[in-house]
């Protein structure tokens, strides 16, 4: 591929005067959010590119799983943000999107989808964390949003002689729910509305369309699955919080 000059890179921030502009014309107070955002996306995504390659000139498997590690703590981390009112949420955010992890590089290699290299398993993790943190921010959201709107009644479950389980039943499955319509949503839509990024890089770098369809239809059906584990377990280990921390 061509490589791109900095001052290419430059002279493509310049879209961002567009919302900047927006935004202080209706005062919506968030030039300060656009300018900070833009200057880290810039400042990661670029050292994590010298990163990459330097461990792809490693040939190592167990630095470039450590930094797939690094990469699931941070986003557990991102995720506990968003369900600080629990006890352990990193720790649940953590084994929810490590476990995705673990069974998504499992099936990829044992159906020899791609080999364990870095330059294959780095890339595809790093959509897949992706997914997942997305998946575990929500259904942290979500539960805390259900359990405010159905307190009452899941207290009258117990009341009538339910288990913490039962009671919770519906609460479960109204956050999983919610907690899949990111994806759901995209596998609808996707090639009608947008043609999504690996398939889009995989064309760009040359690859026949038919190839970069099939490894897309990979990342997809994935992310699919990752977020439907990662939302079930979340949700499985955090509802038993209601009872110890909140009811009561």
């Amino acid at each position: 591929m061509k490589d791109i000059g900095y001052a290419a890179l430059i002279a493509a921030f310049l879209f961002m005067t567009v919302p900047l502009w927006l935004s202080h014309k209706q005062r919506l107070g968030i030039s300060k959010d656009i300018i900070v955002a833009s200057i880290r996306s810039f400042v990661q995504l670029m050292a994590i590119g010298y990163i990459i390659t330097f461990v792809f000139s490693l040939k190592s498997p167990v630095v470039f799983t450590l930094l797939i590690l690094f990469m699931i703590i941070v986003a557990a981390r991102t995720c506990a943000k968003r369900g600080g009112e629990f006890q352990h949420s990193f720790l649940i955010a953590f084994l929810a999107i490590v476990t995705a992890e673990m069974v998504s590089v499992l099936i990829w290699v044992s159906f020899e989808i791609v080999v364990y290299e870095a330059q294959y398993i780095l890339p595809m993790s790093g959509m897949i964390i992706g997914s997942s943190m997305v998946a575990v921010s929500l259904t942290f959201d979500r539960l805390k949003r259900e359990f405010d709107l159905t307190k009452e009644l899941i207290m009258g479950k117990l009341a009538l002689g339910a288990t913490n389980r039962q009671a919770s039943q519906d609460l479960i499955e109204t956050t999983v729910k919610a907690a899949l319509i990111p994806n759901v949503e995209a596998m609808k839509t996707i090639g009608l509305v947008q043609l999504p990024g690996m398939m889009t890089g995989a064309i760009i770098a040359g690859a026949s369309p038919v190839i970069a369809v099939k490894y897309q239809l990979v990342i997809l059906l994935t992310a699919f699955g990752n977020a439907a584990i990662t939302s079930i377990m979340v949700s499985n280990m955090t509802y038993p919080a209601f009872f110890k921390q909140r009811m009561f």
